[in-house]
């Protein structure tokens, strides 16, 4: 299988669920009528940093040429979350025989994907059983599942010389937000977590539906940063501990030292 994911706001999901997902419905489908998606984790990966880094540009007056619209939009927002639409998931399809039409980021095609070949993304902390929708979960947790250094970019965009150029400009930004986000992405990296997905169907009846399930949207790492909290001051003490020992030892290497020097001094003196 090869796996194409898709973001969309969740005030789309029941609308995604009866349509599929078609140029008119996607979360940032173009003019020219596509449906956008990310190839792999590395692609999501790369196109949500990638969106960060052009928010920040925006809001700090780097305006370029993005479009009036999206400048405004950005410049209204607190968040690239609230930006985006607020909360919201990640849809995953087969893209075997989906021509991607630009890159491996920021594809697109001009296919409608049909409601049954679409799943929605769901993380569970195996700790606690909880159990997140949320693209802001999701994201992190594939963020910590991709080094940055293993991002390298394709597409049909670009010619073959730029391609070395771009793919150190993608890892270079995806490092940057990985040590913006350190505690974030360690909260899942370092968790109990497993991915797994559902039909949109099966989504929107266990959660829209029903208020009763286990389903949340929020945030599902906050345990796993506490644990990780406890776990730097553990090996902060120990780091102190091991620092004393080594300074103690030190010093006792030191005095057997001096007290072979004095052996020596006497036996030479004799």
């Amino acid at each position: 299988m090869k796996k194409y994911y898709h973001m969309a706001p969740l005030s789309k999901v029941r609308s995604i669920s009866n349509l599929g997902l078609t140029p008119q419905n996607g979360d940032n489908s173009k003019a020219s009528e596509k449906v956008c998606f990310s190839e792999g984790m590395t692609g999501a990966v790369a196109l949500y940093t990638d969106l960060q880094k052009q928010y920040d540009q925006v809001k700090s007056g780097n305006i370029g040429k993005s479009p009036e619209d999206r400048i405004k939009a950005i410049q209204a927002s607190n968040s690239l979350e609230e930006y985006l639409g607020g909360d919201g998931v990640y849809f995953i399809f087969d893209g075997t025989n989906i021509e991607n039409e630009k890159n491996f980021m920021n594809g697109c095609t001009s296919q409608t994907i049909l409601p049954q070949d679409l799943q929605v993304c769901l993380l569970k902390n195996n700790d606690t059983n909880d159990v997140s929708y949320s693209r802001y979960d999701i994201i992190k947790y594939m963020m910590g599942k991709v080094p940055s250094e293993t991002i390298n970019y394709s597409g049909k965009d670009v010619d073959s010389e730029n391609v070395s150029k771009l793919t150190s400009e993608i890892q270079a930004d995806v490092s940057d937000y990985y040590k913006k986000h350190e505690k974030e992405i360690n909260s899942f990296k370092y968790g109990n977590y497993t991915m797994e997905s559902v039909s949109v169907k099966e989504f929107c009846e266990n959660y829209l539906s029903n208020k009763e399930s286990n389903l949340t949207g929020q945030n599902i790492g906050k345990e796993t940063m506490n644990l990780l909290e406890d776990v730097e001051a553990v090996l902060a003490m120990e780091a102190i501990l091991d620092r004393d020992v080594r300074a103690i030892e030190l010093e006792q290497e030191q005095s057997k030292q001096q007290e072979a020097e004095k052996v020596r001094v006497k036996k030479d003196n004799q």
